[in-house]
């Protein structure tokens, strides 16, 4: 930690995670700002289009592309990349962020946000912006042979620098409404971590991952990591992110085994984001009196492995994100969470 994070804290301010059910961008940004006050999230909108899917929205520019829209399917061509990769990379190194700009048909909701929050913002901490983490999409996104990416050095690298440069554009983005920044860094698939039914290089995924988290740093924002499944948390720990998030509803028991990992985090300074609303049907049997003694359990399970809560830096979110539900469902969960939290 470093910078403006040394005396980073939280007092359970609540945010979201980023995908929402709504296809009207506008109202989807009316929900978030009326229930996230203190740290608002521009939202991703799957069901608006195919183009806001989680690994589709970040796709423009990565060589060798091949996006059929029709049938809501995409892969990397590898007899194209030859021909793509050489400007890709110029583009890189000049630091050419227009060129690398998340376009407002692959996020409505972010441009909407910046359009809505210029005259909504309010008494605010932080604005949240997110990006797909490179060992999600690496293993995701295939080649014309279903090979994934992440197999491939080359395609690995590029597809990790495509991701820092979009990071990079959105948070100057961010910056130009409100000066503090936070972008988590979504890698559901870090599950995969020592499985014996993926095999990944996990220095190359430190290595990855290491250089995402350093490029939103260098720009001045906070990072943050969520992985909503249950991982090897010390790994993740020990990376140089501000913010851990992770699926405290479903995976508390397993997160608390690494207390140690725990309690060297947070004393270098770093935050957790508790989520602790789930973001399933499971809501359905859940209110905020369950969940508040649910998370007051949780933080007394840290306390008896010897983490003093007064270095425990929180933020409260859903477990993850909430695109994938209905509205109704969707609203109840954020309600719950900006609950919570402190407004």
């Amino acid at each position: 930690m470093g910078g403006e994070t040394d005396k980073l804290t939280f007092n359970f301010d609540a945010t979201g995670i980023g995908s929402v059910p709504f296809r009207d961008s506008k109202k989807a940004c009316q929900v978030i700002l009326d229930n996230f006050l203190r740290i608002p999230f521009w939202p991703q909108l799957p069901r608006r289009s195919f183009l806001e899917s989680m690994y589709v929205q970040f796709s423009e520019c990565l060589p060798g592309l091949v996006l059929d829209e029709n049938n809501k399917k995409f892969h990397i061509d590898t007899s194209r990349v030859a021909a793509d990769i050489e400007n890709v990379y110029a583009k890189y190194v000049d630091g050419d962020l227009e060129f690398f700009k998340i376009s407002k048909d692959y996020a409505a909701g972010l441009y909407e946000f910046l359009d809505y929050f210029k005259s909504n913002g309010k008494d605010i901490k932080f604005i949240k912006g997110h990006i797909t983490g490179p060992v999600s999409y690496g293993l995701s996104l295939t080649d014309e042979h279903k090979k994934s990416v992440i197999y491939d050095k080359d395609l690995f690298e590029i597809l990790t620098k495509v991701l820092m440069m979009k990071a990079r554009w959105q948070i100057k983005k961010l910056k130009a409404l409100f000066p503090k920044v936070i972008i988590f860094i979504d890698e559901p698939y870090l599950v995969s971590i020592g499985s014996s039914y993926v095999n990944i290089n996990k220095e190359e995924v430190a290595k990855r991952l290491d250089e995402l988290v350093e490029c939103i740093k260098a720009e001045g924002a906070l990072a943050g990591l969520h992985c909503c499944g249950n991982t090897d948390w010390g790994f993740l720990l020990k990376r140089g992110i501000d913010i851990l998030s992770f699926d405290a509803y479903n995976f508390m028991k397993e997160f608390s085994l690494y207390s140690r990992d725990i309690d060297a985090f947070l004393k270098r300074g770093g935050s957790i984001a508790w989520g602790i609303v789930p973001s399933s049907d499971a809501i359905d049997k859940e209110t905020e009196k369950t969940l508040r003694a649910r998370l007051k359990d949780d933080m007394k399970l840290l306390s008896e492995k010897g983490i003093d809560k007064k270095v425990v830096s929180s933020l409260v979110t859903p477990s993850c994100g909430v695109g994938t539900l209905d509205e109704n469902r969707a609203e109840k969960i954020l309600a719950l969470t900006s609950t919570l939290g402190s407004k």
